[in-house]
């Protein structure tokens, strides 16, 4: 016996000499390699090498002080971690970890850093992690756990630094948070909060605040006394008119993301933000007031995606000498651009046409990063057709130089490639939105210069409001050899587009007696545009 416990004893000095922890402290963290699927992680471990070697993992005087493997795909339960006695820094946010957290958790005292936010994590976290009182920062937002008291739950981590409670269903601001005195940043994004937010007015050290996704009709009042503010993001609430009164007592203020509310116009309380470098109002209604911006001379970066901005470049913003990055990508902007942009300009998904981004191009100026693809054309507009009968779609750019892609639901390629599209018999399936791509590029002098042209999207629906237009409307004769003819009463005919079989328009016409004498034998589409539809006739030439 004593034989074979001398035999263990040196068998475990042999590995402890082997690798550079100990072989307790080695075998935990295959423990939880292999209870998180780690052959799938997108960083794995060669399990031959020394753990010093192993993604994640940080080690100090033969113990491991951090494991850090965040968004690194690990799945299944929340694994065990224990025997890390000297643990400071645990991170497994942003992965697929499911069920409660392990209890093995409170034996790691000397955290200072738990990071679990972004899995799929149950149940009530407070008994695991009450005993972490070392904690500067704690992260547990976007899971779904629920808290039986919040404010006990708080109470002892009296030296947090970081918190992040978002999305654990918090309705009011907790009453703890006040007896928090060194948090610098709180994230309580995606809750309901209504009310209590003065306890928010004691955390005069704060620098971070995240209240965005909370249903809020303005900013709340008391976060006017965080003078120590930095940054401030308040996007996807209800903002749409009076919510600022708040803004000008943070003149320390830095970053702001009023982004995905419902503001039309921007508020005049921004001109006492004189720190501001990042201002992000991308998903709102603005379409102008862009010189209420030239006060604000420390911008260096602006976000207006998703805007109603239309016409020409929004030229004030480049009267900001500082500005270094400007994205204008979802718009209705179009005509030339201006050579004086910022290095990083974001362009994609306006009205841009094929000239004008070739102009700019052609100027050769220096940029870090010029977005200019895709761009959208035409209008959004709805097509009625009859089951049964033939439809075409049709889209405004044309010439050989251009691959044309058609999509049904948007994303779903088609076989089309022509510069209509064309259904011979309407089915039932085919009551969709449509849009086209046409793609092209071009080599220039200095690079090669590539563009995707979107046709903005085409409702493909049913033919159920057109019987007067069915009864009044009618194309004779049919067949014919030289002439046919349109007969209406009370409809309008606003143009007649005439289409060969396989999608190609062949001419336009607004006479109610055409020549097709000149067209061979063959059947062919002929389209009639009214105030309210495109009506469609086959009609064989003989």
């Amino acid at each position: 016996m004593k034989k074979f416990l001398f035999f263990l004893f040196l068998s475990q000095l042999c590995f402890s000499q082997k690798w550079s922890i100990s072989f307790a402290e080695r075998t935990a963290l295959i423990n939880i390699y292999n209870s998180t699927s780690g052959d799938q992680w997108s960083q794995k471990w060669d399990l031959d090498k020394d753990p010093k070697n192993w993604y994640g993992v940080q080690i100090k005087n033969g113990n491991v002080t951090e494991i850090n493997l965040r968004g690194n795909a690990l799945k299944g339960n929340f694994p065990t971690i224990s025997g890390f006695s000297k643990l400071q820094k645990l991170d497994l946010s942003s992965n697929q970890l499911s069920g409660e957290i392990s209890p093995s958790v409170a034996s790691l005292t000397n955290l200072v850093r738990f990071d679990i936010s972004n899995n799929r994590l149950t149940g009530d976290p407070t008994s695991q992690i009450l005993p972490l009182s070392n904690l500067s920062e704690l992260s547990l937002g976007n899971n779904q756990f629920t808290f039986a008291d919040i404010d006990a739950f708080l109470q002892n981590f009296s030296g947090l630094k970081v918190l992040d409670l978002s999305h654990t269903g918090l309705t009011s601001i907790p009453q703890k948070i006040s007896s928090l005195p060194h948090l610098e940043s709180l994230n309580l994004s995606n809750n309901t909060l209504t009310q209590n937010f003065s306890n928010l007015s004691p955390l005069v050290q704060l620098t971070d605040l995240n209240l965005s996704g909370n249903q809020l009709t303005k900013i709340p009042s008391e976060i006017g006394s965080l003078n120590s503010l930095r940054t401030l993001e308040v996007s996807n609430n209800k903002f749409s008119a009076n919510y600022a009164s708040a803004l000008p007592n943070l003149k320390n203020l830095e970053w702001l993301s009023l982004q995905n509310n419902q503001i039309t116009e921007f508020p005049a309380e921004l001109s006492q933000l004189k720190n501001l470098v990042h201002l992000n109002m991308s998903g709102n209604k603005i379409s102008g007031g862009f010189e209420s911006l030239l006060i604000l001379k420390n911008l260096e970066q602006i976000y207006l995606d998703n805007n109603l901005i239309s016409g020409n470049f929004p030229t004030a913003l480049l009267q900001l000498e500082k500005l270094q990055m400007l994205s204008l990508t979802g718009n209705k902007l179009s005509g030339e651009i201006p050579e004086s942009i910022p290095p990083l300009t974001f362009l994609e998904n306006n009205r841009y046409s094929r000239q004008n981004i070739k102009n700019f191009i052609l100027r050769e100026k220096k940029l870090a990063d010029f977005t200019y693809s895709p761009q959208r054309y035409d209008e959004p507009k709805t097509v009625y057709a009859s089951l049964g009968n033939p439809v075409f779609i049709s889209q405004s750019i044309s010439g050989d130089d251009y691959a044309f892609a058609w999509f049904k639901d948007l994303d779903k390629k088609t076989p089309v490639t022509t510069e209509t599209f064309h259904i011979n018999n309407v089915e039932e399936e085919d009551f969709s939105t449509y849009t086209c791509e046409a793609y092209v590029f071009e080599e220039l002098p200095k690079e090669l210069m590539e563009i995707s042209f979107f046709r903005e999207p085409v409702i493909l629906a049913k033919d159920l409001g057109t019987e007067e237009i069915n009864r009044d409307l009618s194309v004779y004769p049919n067949p014919t050899k030289d002439f046919i003819n349109i007969k209406t009463n009370k409809i309008k005919v606003e143009k007649i587009f005439i289409f060969d079989f396989s999608g190609k328009l062949l001419f336009t016409t607004s006479e109610r007696r055409i020549n097709v004498s000149h067209l061979p034998a063959s059947t062919y589409i002929l389209s009639v545009k009214t105030p309210d539809s495109v009506k469609s006739f086959k009609f064989i030439k003989l």
